[in-house]
C-alpha cells in the first residue's frame, strides 16, 4: 500500500480517546469516516470525524481513553492512496502536486513544489530550487499544464514572478 500523510494529530479531546486533527487539506477529509488509516505502524479504522473547521475531532478504533490517545499526540496520520476518490479533470489532491518538478515553457527547470498555500481565490505553490524560494500562483494565465505521470508542471513566465529576472 502507498500511504500518504493527510495531517497531524494534536492534543486529546475529552476522556474517550478522541484527538484534535489538523488535516493538510481540510476540504478532502469527508472520505475518512469508516476508512482504514495508519498511525505509526498500526492500521486503525476511523470511527468518526466531526467539526466544521480545523481542528477536527477524530475518533480512531482501539483508542478508547485519554491515556491511549496521549500516546499519539503530535503524530502524522496516513491514508492509503487508493482510498482517495478520483477528482474531476484539472483538480488535484495536495499530495499529487507537492514534489512536482517545475519548468517554464522553454523547458528550463526552476525547482520543485514543496508546499501549497491556500489563499481563498487560488492556491500558491511554494517552489524551491536549492536555497532559492519563489511563489507560483495557480492561475490559468501562469500554470499551463500539470502532468502527474511525468511529475512536472509547466508555467508561463510573467513579469514580477521572479525578482531578479526581467521577462
Amino acid at each position: 500500500m502507498d500511504w500518504i500523510s493527510i495531517g497531524k494529530l494534536a492534543r486529546t479531546h475529552g476522556l474517550k480517546g478522541e484527538l484534535k486533527f489538523y488535516p493538510h487539506d481540510p476540504e478532502g477529509i469527508e472520505f475518512l469516516s469508516g476508512q482504514t488509516v495508519r498511525l505509526e505502524k498500526t492500521e486503525l479504522k476511523v470511527q468518526s470525524i466531526r467539526g466544521a473547521n480545523a481542528p477536527f475531532i477524530i475518533k480512531l478504533e482501539g483508542i478508547d481513553g485519554i491515556d491511549a490517545a496521549k500516546l499519539f499526540t503530535g503524530k502524522e496520520l496516513l491514508a492509503n492512496r487508493e482510498d482517495f476518490k478520483p477528482l474531476p479533470e484539472g483538480e488535484y489532491y495536495r499530495f499529487e502536486i507537492e514534489g512536482l518538478e517545475v519548468f517554464d515553457e522553454e523547458g528550463r527547470p526552476h525547482g520543485v513544489i514543496e508546499d501549497i498555500i491556500p489563499t481563498g481565490s487560488n492556491d500558491v505553490y511554494v517552489v524551491r530550487n536549492g536555497d532559492r524560494e519563489w511563489m507560483l500562483p495557480m492561475i490559468d494565465s501562469v500554470v499551463k499544464s500539470i502532468d502527474l505521470k511525468q511529475g512536472k508542471l509547466i508555467f508561463h513566465r510573467i513579469e514580477g514572478l521572479f525578482e531578479d529576472t526581467p521577462v
